[in-house]
């Protein structure tokens, strides 16, 4: 995918409010860009961090450059805005790059929604005739790495996370294939942990959803200045004991 516009570049002053960061272009224009991020967004926020953001032509936008990209420890990439990551998924599939996904015909992304549980999107086989020829999947976008290249999900306790876990486990129930996948949206990671450090509750679940039947994935995206595309799967660690000690 590319991105709505042409990025420039500025320098991070701080990020405030949670959906706003105040930046300075060329050390002499700041201003104040909307951050399409509502996670903690740990080591993605620091003073003097080099950021890239886009611009809408939306007249209605009261903030209209958005936060995309930041530099990070050793020069790597990441992708902040996290409303990319299921159009990053959807062109992984149709371009046949997630290889578990290739015998499915059909992707819906309008509506999906099985008992009160919401999905990102629903991957249908052709001439489906039984509950196992549906995928439900559920995406998660993932910021936090360290400089030892792994990478963990959450950065802050998520109450979304934990509802979507439950909406797998219970399309699996149901006799539906389930699956999570983590749109790692960082350049540096190579492996991918829970953060049980962080919020325990969704370590502890993911566990039960993987014991259910639930499918795990994790594929990690190639970033440049000019667009960005799901590149190769990682590997997914998830230790049968929890670890919840922050000094990981």
């Amino acid at each position: 995918m590319e991105f709505a516009s042409p990025l420039t570049q500025a320098v991070l002053l701080k990020r405030y409010k949670r959906f706003l960061a105040e930046i300075v272009i060329n050390n002499q224009e700041h201003r104040v860009i909307y951050c399409p991020n509502v996670g903690a967004m740990t080591g993605c926020d620091i003073l003097g961090s080099r950021i890239w953001f886009s611009h809408s032509s939306n007249p209605r936008r009261k903030f209209p450059d958005t936060w995309e990209l930041v530099e990070v420890d050793a020069g790597y990439l990441v992708c902040v805005n996290t409303q990319n990551s299921t159009e990053l998924v959807v062109e992984g599939i149709q371009k046949g790059i997630i290889t578990e996904f290739q015998d499915y015909t059909e992707v819906n992304l309008s509506n999906v929604e099985l008992i009160d549980h919401d999905f990102d999107l629903s991957l249908s086989k052709e001439d489906a005739q039984q509950a196992a020829d549906t995928c439900f999947v559920n995406i998660n976008s993932v910021t936090l790495g360290d400089e030892i290249h792994r990478g963990f999900f959450p950065d802050a306790p998520t109450d979304k996370g934990v509802a979507q876990l439950k909406g797998l486990i219970h399309a699996k129930e149901l006799g539906y294939r389930a699956v999570l996948m983590y749109c790692v949206q960082h350049t540096g990671i190579s492996r991918l942990f829970p953060a049980d450090h962080i919020d325990p509750k969704y370590g502890s679940l993911l566990r039960q959803a993987l014991i259910a039947g639930v499918e795990i994935l994790a594929y990690r995206v190639d970033i440049t200045l000019n667009e960005m595309h799901l590149e190769m799967p990682i590997e997914v660690c998830i230790p049968a004991r929890m670890i919840c000690s922050s000094r990981l």
